[in-house]
């Protein structure tokens, strides 16, 4: 037999090791307590997902600042996602057309109106420059009145032209189909204008106060139903915060043209001037119901456009949430809003 610790070949079955002395019967090998080697590191056992942080020392700061920024930035995608989910906005879009009317309307008739009045007043002056350039006149709107060439300028006419046939071209080019027919649209309606005798393009450029603030409060409000893709969608406080401006503008020279007449700002202003309702029915002839009446048909043609705007949203928002994509988009954010 062969002696379990030095191995040496015994020629007789003894009882002891003739070499190192020990007994069979009571020997015991030494036990190995030495460490067992540390496993592999759970980075090399599982594939690391798509951009998610390495997995090295915690106790080391910049590991542990990457990974909380990495963190924050994959909830603060997650909460911008599910803010603009179909859903959200098919509610949005149900509700914040009316309510911003609604509220707009209580306002201006409470001691808020002030504000609503300055926020008209901006639109107002800019309706006035707006039609002015259309027909071919300078002008520079302030905050309280603009000032109006009474002469067209032919370069007015040929720089507008030109700024709408060029942003036309760029809106065909970026495939921005609503934008090339707004451009098309303004510029046949320029066309039109110029056309127009003198007397009918003064008198359009004094009625296009109230009735440009009523136009450009109706776009202001429009500006809600910016498509998805867009800048304008994705900053949201911006297109409510437009939506609010046109409204309370909006309503405010529509309170004004509803109410008695009484209440119509004839007279002068501020400064001297005679005041829009002056002008047009002492300066061009229109009578009192004429000029009310026109108003009031221009409010009607935009509450008309807010009314297809808001059925037009409702049923795109509506088929958007009924997308299979979208819906599978929104089951994820639901399933990572439960965890």
């Amino acid at each position: 037999m062969r002696c379990p610790k030095c191995q040496f070949d015994h020629p007789l079955q003894t009882t002891e090791c003739l070499k190192c002395g020990i007994v069979f019967s009571k020997y015991q090998p030494t036990v190995d307590v030495s460490p067992a080697p540390d496993p592999p590191p759970v980075s090399e056992v599982l594939p690391k997902p798509p951009g998610a942080p390495a997995l090295t020392d915690p106790a080391n700061p910049q590991v542990a600042s990457d990974l909380v920024s990495s963190l924050a930035a994959s909830l603060d995608a997650e909460l911008s996602s599910a803010d603009t989910s179909p859903a959200t906005e098919f509610k949005y879009r149900l509700l914040a057309l009316p309510l911003a009317l609604l509220l707009a309307r209580w306002l201006t008739a409470t001691g808020f109106r002030v504000v609503a009045n300055m926020l008209a007043m901006v639109v107002h002056e800019c309706g006035h420059a707006i039609t002015a350039w259309l027909v071919g006149r300078w002008a520079i709107p302030t905050f309280w009145f603009t000032m109006i060439g009474q002469t067209k300028s032919w370069f007015i006419v040929l720089f507008v032209m030109g700024g709408l046939i060029f942003g036309g071209f760029l809106a065909w080019k970026a495939r921005r189909w609503g934008w090339l027919c707004a451009a098309a649209a303004v510029l046949l309606l320029q066309i039109n204008l110029l056309s127009a005798p003198a007397i009918m393009q003064g008198a359009l450029v004094v009625f296009a106060g109230d009735g440009g603030a009523m136009v450009l409060a109706t776009i202001l409000m429009a500006a809600f139903y910016a498509p998805r893709n867009s800048a304008l969608y994705k900053s949201s406080g911006l297109r409510w915060a437009l939506l609010l401006i046109g409204a309370l503008a909006f309503m405010h020279v529509y309170r004004l043209w509803s109410s008695p007449w009484e209440n119509l700002p004839f007279g002068q202003i501020e400064g001297g001037n005679l005041s829009d309702p002056t002008l047009l029915t002492g300066m061009y002839g229109w009578s009192v119901v004429q000029l009310v009446d026109r108003y009031l048909l221009l409010a009607k043609v935009c509450f008309a456009a807010l009314g297809a705007m808001y059925l037009w949203g409702l049923v795109a928002a509506y088929l958007a949430m009924r997308s299979p994509s979208l819906q599978q988009a929104d089951k994820g954010l639901d399933v990572q809003a439960t965890r």
